[in-house]
């Protein structure tokens, strides 16, 4: 109280004096508690008992209201019959406000009506000021989940009271409202000291150890730094084909599919020299001639070749000498045809290079079968390792084209045995010009009345040996077939390559006898026998009498036209697979003509950069061949049911989905490393995503860093932070583009725990 009412023995009293008696009283309270405590609408001492199942009854207490304190000195009731919800399994909540008001109450007091008299009259005046609490409900909506009403911050909340359509359910007292008092203030203070203390203390253990952590800093290499480590620890396991094993780092060149989950609901995607949009439409068709019986051409049995006529190459005329051809001894020989290699041009506005073909090294031959199989095609490597003639496949490209030819003519992926019975006589060559075999004529001095004879042409190894498991070419002509006097056995086309050693090589039960030449006059072969399947003996002075014939072509450039390509809706890339040769000095191009244009576009590596013959989405697309060679050479296709043509339109999306990945540990912390071509930030999007179980996240941080030389190559890094610790994940790529014609790949991926 900082003001008093004084009075003097003799004064006489107004009756203002006597009120402010109370008024200075009530102020000092006032600035008391507007100055220490200050409290805006909160409540103290209030609590609450429940009568029955439909009443509450607040205990008397205390509201207050900055520098105002107003008291409940009665017991207040409260029936809530009313505020009950009406509908079986509703609840509602009801919110007790806290108000203040001011109420003046009234007594009787003697009144002086006159002064000279000093009559009186009893009145009612005002006597007592006093400042109450007031409860009003403040009801909530009814829901079988209700919510509690949102209380405005002007108002103080005693409770919040869940009802029911029999009653209350329960009371929850606003802790939040309530005024803390001075000792239970204290008592939190003390403990705050205390805590505070122990922190002081350990922070400074921490300055210490943090100071001798930051002199040691240098020492420990940037994350940047660990994380090229595990990509390329992750890659030489792989070149190494070391055991699969959980491991805290994965990584995939995306050439093959086992590391992609190809059969998870969410993919949509494909696997060729990196991760890329699946097709949304495609179409595989046989390659057929336009016209068959043009005289430009000559096929012979499924191989393709511009019109030639045969002429001999090596001749060995005979002296009158024989040998009987059947004469050894009998033995079951197994001969391996070897197939022509295949060709793969690819070409297009969606086909783009991926720079991890080189990876391929690190694959023992797989890349064959990715490449150049048909579909239900499968290859089985076997042996590639000790086949070191065999040197892989030649990869061109730029961008919209690629082209994939096998080095050699004639492969091992591709392969038809033949068991045969008789005595094994042959004469090996040396094929001092490339030529394209056509028959070989063969001088009998007898026939026999029965007995097919075999004849196999193979290649031969650096010592002159013949290799039966590696025959070009084979025929077979019946005993009926063959006279006295040279007999032609014809064969397939097939091409031999220059300095190369082959041999022919007859098998047969029938008494036949083929003639002679000695004094070593054919000094560029030998003759020999086999028995058991090896060569045993060799002739230096005696030779068989043939004729080596070879193809002659009429015109040094052929054109060819074949059936057209189509694709409903239209075509953004084209892929021909086909058997074929085209050696040193001869070329095979092949030509399209959309529908839409006029020009026909070769299909090479300098004539496509910068076009754009698909780039219209054309439905039909018109195909032709141009043979470029020599009288002599040609380059030549086998049409079979594995040369296709075939076309292509990807969809807009892609998601790509890994196979779960094991760590070995538990992390909380996971990375996904991504290298993206052919990306255009205006017409592509990108989102790195983690599987784990059946959740899918996004990443915490997002680091984006480009090519210093392929400005449309980036490498994208996504961290994952998690909320509790995973021994697995996937990682998942989601990608979309605003035109078809133009699409982005995954060159490759890694994932690395942290």
């Amino acid at each position: 109280m900082t003001r008093i009412v004084s009075f003097t023995e003799a004064e006489v009293a107004e009756p203002q004096d006597f009120g402010n008696i109370s008024l200075y009283a009530r102020e000092g309270d006032d600035h008391i508690v507007g100055g220490a405590i200050d409290y805006a609408h909160h409540w103290a001492d209030f609590s609450i008992s429940q009568p029955s199942s439909i009443e509450l009854r607040i205990n008397p207490g205390r509201l207050f209201a900055g520098a105002i304190v107003y008291a409940a000195e009665e017991p207040i009731d409260l029936n809530l019959q009313i505020h009950l919800p009406l509908v079986t399994g509703d609840r509602r909540y009801v919110a007790l406000l806290l108000r203040g008001a001011t109420r003046t109450l009234t007594a009787q007091r003697m009144i002086e009506t006159d002064a000279e008299t000093g009559e009186t009259v009893e009145q009612a005046v005002p006597k007592t000021e006093s400042r109450i609490v007031e409860v009003v409900i403040q009801q909530g909506l009814p829901s079988p989940t209700p919510l509690k009403p949102s209380v405005a911050a002007d108002q103080c909340c005693l409770a919040f009271v869940e009802l029911a359509p029999t009653g209350i359910v329960a009371v929850e007292l606003d802790h939040g409202s309530r005024l803390k008092s001075l000792a239970e203030v204290e008592g939190r203070l003390t403990t705050l000291e205390g805590e505070v203390s122990n922190t002081i203390r350990r922070t400074t253990t921490l300055e210490t150890d943090v100071a001798n952590i930051a002199s040691r800093l240098t020492d420990i290499p940037h994350p940047t730094i660990i994380r090229q480590l595990k990509r390329d620890v992750a890659n030489v396991r792989r070149q190494l084909a070391m055991p699969d094993e959980a491991r805290a780092y994965w990584y995939d060149a995306g050439l093959v599919q086992d590391a992609w989950d190809l059969t998870h609901a969410t993919w949509l995607a494909r696997v060729r020299e990196g991760i890329r949009f699946p097709w949304a439409a495609e179409r595989d068709s046989q390659l057929a001639l336009l016209d068959p019986g043009s005289a430009a051409l000559r096929m012979s049995g499924t191989l393709l070749l511009p019109a030639w006529e045969e002429a001999v190459r090596i001749e060995v005329p005979g002296d009158g000498g024989s040998t009987n051809i059947s004469q050894l001894t009998h033995t079951v020989t197994t001969a391996v045809r070897r197939e022509i290699a295949r060709q793969v041009v690819e070409y297009g506005e969606t086909v783009t290079v991926c720079e991890n073909n080189a990876e391929w090294a690190t694959s023992y031959g797989r890349s064959v079968g990715e490449l150049f199989t048909v579909k239900g095609e499968t290859f089985e490597v076997v042996a590639i390792a000790g086949n070191t003639e065999w040197a892989g496949h030649v990869l061109r490209a730029v961008r919209r084209i690629i082209t994939r030819t096998v080095t050699d003519v004639y492969w091992d992926y591709v392969t038809e045995s033949f068991g045969v019975n008789g005595s094994i006589y042959g004469q090996t060559w040396l094929c001092a010009q490339p030529m394209i075999l056509t028959s070989i004529d063969l001088s009998f001095t007898r026939v026999g009345s029965s007995g097919d004879v075999h004849l196999f042409v193979c290649e031969c190894d650096d010592t002159g040996q013949p290799r039966l498991d590696r025959v070009i070419v084979t025929t077979t002509l019946a005993a009926k077939d063959l006279a006295a006097g040279w007999v032609t056995f014809p064969l397939r086309p097939s091409l031999l390559e220059s300095g190369r050693r082959y041999a022919w090589a007859t098998v047969t039960t029938g008494n036949h006898a083929l003639e002679t030449v000695a004094g070593n006059r054919f000094a560029q072969g030998s003759r020999f026998t086999c028995t058991d399947g090896a060569w045993s003996q060799i002739s230096t002075e005696v030779d068989f009498a043939m004729r080596i014939k070879a193809a002659t072509f009429a015109a040094p450039r052929t054109v060819v036209e074949f059936a057209p390509l189509t694709l409903e809706n239209g075509m953004t890339e084209l892929r021909l697979l086909h058997g074929g040769w085209a050696p040193g000095g001869t070329a095979l191009t092949w030509e399209v003509k959309p529908s839409t244009s006029n020009a026909w576009q070769p299909l090479t590596l300098a004539d496509v950069e910068g076009g754009d013959t698909l780039a219209g989405l054309p439905a039909l697309v018109q195909l032709r061949a141009v043979f470029v060679g020599t009288t002599d050479l040609q380059p030549a296709i086998v049409l079979d049911a594995k040369a296709r043509g075939m076309t292509f339109r990807p969809r807009g999306e892609m998601i790509a989905v890994s196979r779960s990945q094991a760590f070995g540990l538990a992390t909380s912390t996971i990375q996904l490393e991504v290298v993206v071509d052919a990306y255009d930030a205006s017409r592509h999007n990108m989102q790195l995503r983690l599987v784990v179980g059946a959740s899918i996240l996004s990443p915490s941080a997002v680091s984006l860093t480009p090519d210093l030389v392929n400005p449309k190559k980036r490498t994208v890094l996504a961290t994952f932070i998690l909320g509790a610790p995973v021994t697995e994940a996937r990682a998942r790529v989601d990608m979309t583009t605003t035109t078809v014609t133009d699409v982005p790949f995954i060159q490759n991926i890694a994932l690395y725990a942290l």
